[in-house]
């Protein structure tokens, strides 16, 4: 069987499980801190979660596993069957990380009642923005993030949101629902999904 080795918390741990999720993958959790001691390194290269256990080995970075996971179960599929869409679905998800994910994480601290440098905020004031322009360039809506097919890029964005949304108010006081419009409504539908529910649940645990 094949086991997912994370946290609950971890918001890409969750793009991987919703992804298992619908596509009625049977796996097992295991519940793996990030480190760098040898034997999670020996998991993932460079000691991240999540990673994925599989019958020929370890697999680890989000992109890479959601990606395996659609070649080993193509259906019910994530992806669209024409190579331009699928191609476009994974620059919204990659731009998703890039321009909104990793931005966010420099204001973490924040959401953790620590305290972000005055030079850090400065600069998420210029990027969140930059990163939400960028999204709204991509993204359709309609009703799903990448057209009318619903992709895995909907759960990458939905656990992109959960806390980038948190980090961009917190820090530099920025709607980033108002930033990329369209994106309210469609937060709320992707928050409805099951497998999306079941993942908010777990992690309550």
């Amino acid at each position: 069987m094949i086991k997912l080795h994370g946290a609950p918390r971890s918001n890409y741990f969750n793009m991987v499980k919703t992804v298992l999720l619908e596509k009625g993958i049977e796996f097992e959790e295991v519940m793996t801190p990030p480190s760098q001691e040898d034997d999670h390194l020996a998991r993932s290269a460079v000691g991240k979660i999540p990673c994925l256990e599989t019958e020929q080995g370890f697999l680890a970075e989000t992109g890479v596993i959601i990606n395996y996971l659609e070649e080993l179960c193509p259906e019910p599929a994530l992806m669209p069957k024409d190579p331009w869409e699928r191609a476009k679905v994974r620059e919204l998800a990659h731009s998703l990380e890039l321009y909104v994910e990793l931005v966010a994480r420099k204001g973490f601290g924040a959401l953790m009642g620590g305290e972000v440098p005055e030079h850090v905020k400065e600069l998420l004031a210029i990027e969140f923005p930059k990163g939400a322009a960028a999204i709204s360039r991509l993204a359709k809506f309609s009703p799903y993030i990448a057209g009318e097919e619903f992709t895995y890029a909907d759960l990458v964005g939905y656990f992109t949101m959960v806390y980038a949304s948190l980090s961009a108010e917190r820090n530099v006081s920025y709607d980033l629902f108002a930033g990329i419009p369209g994106a309210a409504e469609w937060y709320e539908m992707i928050g409805q999904r099951e497998s999306v529910q079941q993942a908010l649940g777990d992690q309550q645990r």
